[in-house]
């Protein structure tokens, strides 16, 4: 669903004449650089699986060539072909085992912080040297934390404690670089407080420290008891991260930036009551990401030769594994032609009955209204509904959906929202279409001025 956040938005605003005032956008916007990335591709693609897939290649790329030279700032003596080696190594490790970590998948996709982990990975190089082009990159930095402001624990309180920890905790010995960058930070963030006064921009949801906390270790412990990847991981990432902090002390503060990155993205959402349950771990993925990173660095050995050498080896048998699982894996079936345009059964389902009924949109559980939203070959208005009341669910939507709904029919996919209560909230249907595959059904309702008055009532309480 998140995948399909910023498509949703330029469907609307681009093709159905939508406005960006009237929406609510997402705790982090995405503004930059994403929305334009997924502007530019689905112009080029015309399509949202392909824009999508396009998009993943662009960005799996992108974090082989800045991966590879954030482990050239931190081993400089490393080979410049052995760093690339070593982060295409790391990538493949973490696409082989993502099916059993499906958060990893979130590499791939835009408006999931990615953006903000390769903007990490893409100054601290510059700022280690404390050499930075004055009128390129501050400019995009400034950019980048408007539209995602985790950069403020990604990056700059990393390079802050490291700077502090190599020239002195109060700063007075830092380099003269260090007060430009950290404007930057704060005219980004100043800009997002600027930009709420034109655009509505919500809130995070947030829960209380401690409730959070809970969520967290109680995850942590289970999972790392059941021996599953997602706390293994995590485990690994705050080890990982002490190591660091141990090794900057002697191998330069890169290490040091490394060893405080880790720890602010495993342990500060939890304490910031960011933390719900185990897809919140996505805050830490940056960290999870560097763990084969860390572990294969951290016990290298000082023969260079020998070091260069037993990687390479390791990456040519990766290849080799990955060819193996290609061919007697499950079948072809698990891959996909990036090409084709894959739509789920509920917008096909309602493709076909648009042509054959007058309903004028179409109302359904969140994650399925982005779906038909984004993928329905026959522009179908899908709106999102909230389970619980179901009332309009416009915390990530355009109010204008809400407040003029087109006249006319409304179909309602009850998957999801419990058939007794849609009737005992809207009442009867005055018809029931069936999908052609016979696993789903769309109900239609002529008389719609209660459903209408659930729509509005969010927006209204808000007036």
């Amino acid at each position: 669903m998140e995948a399909l956040y910023l498509p949703s938005v330029l469907i609307d605003v681009l093709r159905d004449g939508g406005s960006l005032r009237a929406w609510s956008f997402a705790p982090t916007p995405y503004f930059f650089p994403d929305l334009p990335i997924v502007f530019i591709f689905g112009y080029i693609t015309e399509n949202v699986f392909r824009t999508l897939t396009l998009y993943a290649i662009f960005q799996t790329t992108l974090l082989a060539y800045l991966l590879g030279k954030f482990i050239r700032a931190m081993e400089p003596k490393m080979p410049r072909l052995q760093s690339y080696v070593f982060s295409l190594l790391t990538l493949s490790f973490l696409f082989l085992i993502a099916e059993k970590f499906p958060l990893l998948y979130f590499l791939y996709f835009p408006s999931v912080h990615i953006s903000a982990f390769l903007t990490s990975l893409w100054i601290w190089p510059y700022l280690k040297r404390e050499k930075v082009p004055k009128y390129s990159i501050f400019p995009l930095l400034s950019l980048l934390t408007v539209s995602d402001r985790i950069l403020i624990l990604e990056l700059y309180l990393p390079t802050l404690l490291a700077w502090a920890r190599r020239y002195g905790r109060w700063g007075v010995s830092f380099p003269l670089i260090s007060i430009r960058f950290f404007a930057t930070g704060l005219i980004g963030l100043g800009l997002h407080s600027f930009i709420k006064i034109f655009l509505a921009i919500n809130s995070p949801n947030k829960l209380s420290t401690l409730e959070s906390i809970s969520h967290w270790w109680s995850d942590l412990f289970t999972t790392v008891l059941s021996l599953k990847l997602p706390g293994i991981f995590l485990a690994f990432a705050i080890l990982g991260g002490i190591l660091c902090l141990r090794k900057g002390k002697e191998s330069g503060h890169s290490y040091g930036f490394l060893g405080y990155f880790q720890l602010s993205l495993c342990i500060l959402p939890p304490l910031l009551g960011l933390y719900s349950g185990q897809n919140s771990l996505k805050y830490s993925l940056p960290a999870i990401v560097m763990v084969p990173v860390l572990f294969g660095i951290l016990p290298s050995v000082k023969n260079q030769n020998y070091l260069s050498h037993s990687r390479n080896f390791a990456f040519l048998g990766l290849i080799f594994g990955l060819g193996i699982f290609a061919v007697v894996g499950e079948g072809a079936g698990q891959f996909r032609d990036p090409w084709e345009s894959i739509r789920p059964p509920e917008t096909i389902c309602v493709d076909e009955w648009k042509e054959k009924d007058p309903f004028v949109f179409i109302l359904s559980e969140p994650r399925k209204a982005r779906r038909i939203l984004t993928y329905s070959e026959k522009r179908v208005l899908a709106y999102p509904i909230d389970f619980s009341t179901l009332e309009g669910s416009y915390s990530v939507s355009n109010k204008e959906w809400f407040l003029f709904p087109p006249e006319g029919p409304i179909a309602i996919l009850p998957e999801g929202l419990g058939e007794s209560r849609i009737k005992s909230f809207y009442g009867e249907p005055t018809r029931v279409l069936n999908c052609g595959s016979g696993n789903g059904k769309i109900w239609i309702y002529e008389e719609t001025e209660k459903i209408r008055d659930y729509l509005q009532r969010p927006v209204q309480k808000t007036k």
